[in-house]
């Protein structure tokens, strides 16, 4: 407030100067200005026009002095004054001298250029006069001829002393800027501070009562009083905690100048403003924005309404401002969060759309095959076999499915957990591709792995997340590529770089380990290229109707590869293929470590790749295979039973550890989750029988962090469910001897069972009462299991048809 009346002070006393100066300036050049200069001469004049009368008068001049046809030498004999004469001129220019200050001497002088008479004290010794014989009268020099008879008899001579300026009205004389200058300097100085007392009665916030000040300063909302102009007459201490400063500065500002802003599409006719400015209407609700002191969007809901004046009219608009930032950003927050929950749910709807499309496709081959070999409707051993691939093809498919989601809930849940340990990368790496080329080899579609440059026989990272990471990679790549070739290129960079690096330099710092799956397939757009890597995202609606998937291999791989220290990053070029990047922190490649160079890690793929298929036959063996599921016992038989080994089976922990007793297996296949005794406390209570037989858990729990549950019961490893049948068999060979043979090799004979004995009553036999049945298919490859299934229920079955029959039913 003060700012501004200083300005506006200092604005009204230039301004009023300025008119002073101006009406100056024309009087001055129109001549109305009253000049003394002009009227001290003129009085001058005057004055020696007396002298000369006066003069005239008192000369006693002889009628003979002034005769004209008198010779020159009577006439200047006639010139000497009579006695009496002298001192009475004297008297009176004495007089006339002493009455003007301004004169300094008069002196009477005969036109022969004598001087007779003179009085003033500036004139002694000799009354001086400067002016030449011919030359006209000064403001100081005055000459006034004496006549007598009509000729000159001589002159009055009067020194006066110079005119000098007495006030500002005489400046002009000299220098008419210096009397502008002077009158607008003065005039300003004194309008200035005539006003600082004029504005300060006329301040518009003093016209407000202190009372009211005080009740709007208490006041949580923003309040602003305005003149009918719009101009601000007071705002209280809420307002301008916003805008800053001091509240009387903002006196006699444009409210509408603040910095305000509206809502796109809003009307600005509909500002408290613009509504006192046009018809002194009333505003309701009108969301404005301002930034405050810190430069932060404050958004107001704002209401004006008249405050009317004598007349009936609108003497002002009192504003309130109601902030209400606070509950714009919840509702920006909740409109933000109903769309992504409508995302999500429209997410969701797509997710389940796409995996019931995803699941069922599966099982459809699965279990129609199935239902097609149930009822025999295969026409020989080759369909057979086609159809049990397909079955095989499409469950791990499925359970590759089920993995994806299973991973993606862990990752969400923050429960992944990955492991550090010296592993052969290149050996993953190659094992995937040599899984991944049949699928490629069924597309036509060829798979590459190329090494080039060296790498250390082994590097610190988990082997387990690098195979899932590079299978979800490689079957993606296959997926999209329908012509030419996927190539996975496998190399080491110092760590930040993905480049080639030499074994020296690889030994000098932590090291990255680099994968390049290169295909030539469809290609990304650039703008879905991060997109893609988002869970159940496509780069397209129609890549998920053109070739499945749900969207998930990308994003878990990038989330394991970000948990193993690295990323997964995407390159593409439209119709001509895409390059996946992955990087994996190894850390620092040990000195010792054994390297191989390319060439021969590149024969080592080649030769893996043209290597033949093997199984596992074990020697004469019996294992328990503990399960309560009717169906998992009989699939884990099957397979333990093709491989030579012989089956017993239970069906809770009890039993179990009954069975261990009665036939000292010599390793047992145990299901954690049982009913009556479950697994984990049927494994503790053989470790406290001291019993070391091998114990493997069989568990369809694949979530991290199980392993230390397992191993705390005292279980010797674990597969999880649904089995791998060569992880399962895999597993088993570490504790019972066994070999590997080629599909296509003769296996060895082994006695896969015991011969299956029924002890039968058989009263027929005469020769050998106890003799028993013995089946001539028991060694069969196929019916075996169900000679000995048979002998297992038969006497059961006796015994009820003996009781049917005692009941002759």
């Amino acid at each position: 407030m003060k700012k501004n009346i200083l300005s506006s002070r200092f604005h009204l006393a230039l301004g009023l100067a300025s008119l002073v100066v101006t009406l100056l300036l024309t009087a001055l050049f129109a001549g109305l200005l009253p000049d003394r200069d002009a009227a001290l001469r003129a009085g001058r004049t005057s004055l020696a026009e007396a002298v000369g009368v006066a003069a005239t008068a008192l000369l006693a001049v002889e009628p003979a002095v002034h005769d004209a046809h008198a010779d020159a030498e009577a006439r200047a004999e006639a010139q000497d004054l009579p006695r009496d004469t002298e001192p009475r001129l004297q008297q009176v220019l004495g007089f006339i001298v002493a009455r003007n200050p301004d004169l300094l001497s008069i002196g009477l002088r005969a036109a022969d250029g004598q001087l007779i008479v003179q009085a003033g004290a500036a004139a002694a010794p000799a009354h001086v006069f400067e002016l030449a014989a011919d030359a006209a009268s000064t403001e100081t020099h005055v000459r006034v001829p004496l006549l007598h008879d009509g000729a000159i008899w001589g002159h009055a001579e009067l020194h006066f002393a110079p005119i000098e300026g007495a006030g500002v009205m005489s400046l002009h004389r000299g220098s008419p800027a210096l009397l502008v200058a002077v009158m607008g300097a003065g005039s300003f100085l004194l309008f200035y501070f005539y006003l600082r007392r004029m504005l300060r009665h006329l301040d518009p916030s003093r016209v407000i009562p202190g009372r009211v000040r005080t009740a709007f300063d208490t006041l949580a909302e923003g309040l602003l009083v305005l003149d009918p102009k719009g101009r601000i007459v007071l705002a209280n201490t809420a307002f301008m905690a916003v805008v800053g400063g001091d509240a009387d500065a903002l006196v006699g500002r444009d409210a509408a100048q603040l910095g305000w802003s509206q809502p796109e599409g809003a009307a600005a006719s509909d500002t408290p403003w613009a509504c006192i400015e046009t018809d002194g209407r009333a505003c309701r609700s009108v969301l404005l924005y301002l930034h405050d002191t810190e430069g932060k969007r404050r958004s107001f809901m704002v209401n004006g309404s008249p405050v009317p004046g004598a007349d009936g009219k609108a003497a002002g608009m009192l504003v309130s401002l109601d902030d209400v930032t606070t509950l714009e950003e919840q509702e920006i927050q909740l409109r933000l969060a109903r769309d992504e929950a409508e995302a999500a749910n429209r997410a969701k709807s797509d997710f389940l759309a796409n995996m019931s499309h995803e699941i069922r496709t599966p099982m459809n081959a699965i279990l129609g095959f199935t239902e097609l070999l149930r009822r025999g409707w295969q026409h020989d051993s080759r369909h057979t076999q086609r159809h049990l691939d397909t079955i095989l093809g499409s469950g791990h498919h499925l359970l590759a499915l089920i993995n994806d989601i299973l991973d993606l809930s862990k990752v969400e849940a923050g429960r992944l957990e990955v492991e550090s340990i010296a592993c052969p990368v290149h050996e993953v790496v190659r094992e995937v591709v040599d899984i991944m080329r049949l699928r490629g080899d069924e597309k036509g579609v060829g798979l590459k792995l190329e090494f080039p440059s060296a790498l250390p026989s082994t590097l610190q990272t988990d082997p387990a997340r690098l195979r899932q990471i590079v299978t979800n990679l490689i079957g993606n790549a296959l997926k999209f590529t329908s012509r030419g070739q996927v190539t996975v290129v496998v190399q080491l960079a110092p760590a930040g770089k993905v480049v080639k690096a030499s074994k020296t330099e690889a030994n000098a710092a932590p090291q990255r380990l680099c994968i390049d799956i290169q295909d030539t397939g469809i290609g990304i757009p650039g703008d879905k290229l991060e997109a893609i890597f988002e869970p159940f995202v496509q780069a397209e609606v129609s890549t998920t109707r053109q070739f499945g998937g749900t969207g998930l291999g990308l994003s878990i791989s990038r989330r394991f590869a970000r948990a193993l220290g690295g990323d997964v990053i995407a390159t593409s070029v439209i119709g001509q293929g895409s390059t996946v990047h992955v990087s994996i922190a190894v850390g620092a490649v040990a000195d010792d470590a054994v390297w191989l160079d390319p060439a021969v890690l590149q024969a080592a793929a080649r030769v893996q790749a043209a290597g033949p298929a093997l199984r596992w036959v074990f020697e004469p063996a019996t294992v328990l295979v503990d399960d309560d599921g009717a169906e998992n016992r009989e699939l884990v038989r099957l397979v333990l039973e093709s491989a030579g080994l012989v089956v017993i089976e239970a069906e809770n922990g009890v039993l179990a550890l009954d069975a261990v007793a009665r036939h000292s297996p010599a390793l047992v296949l145990m299901d954690v989750q049982m009913p009556v005794m479950d697994g984990y406390t049927a494994t503790r209570a053989l470790r406290d029988q001291g019993c070391t037989l091998p114990v493997l858990a069989l568990t369809a729990n694949a979530m991290k962090g199980f392993e230390q549950e397992i191993q705390d019961a005292g279980f010797s490893g674990y597969q999880t469910k649904p089995v791998d049948i060569d992880a399962l068999l895999a597993a088993i060979a570490q504790y019972l001897k066994a070999r590997q043979v080629a599909l296509t090799e003769h296996a060895p004979q082994f006695a896969t069972s015991a011969p299956a004995v029924l002890s039968l009553d058989d009263t027929d036999n005469a020769d050998d009462a106890d003799a028993p049945i013995r089946s001539r298919l028991q060694a069969h490859p196929r019916l075996a299991r169900v000679v000995r299934s048979f002998a297992q229920v038969l006497p059961q079955k006796l015994h009820l048809m003996q009781e049917a029959l005692a009941a002759r039913q």
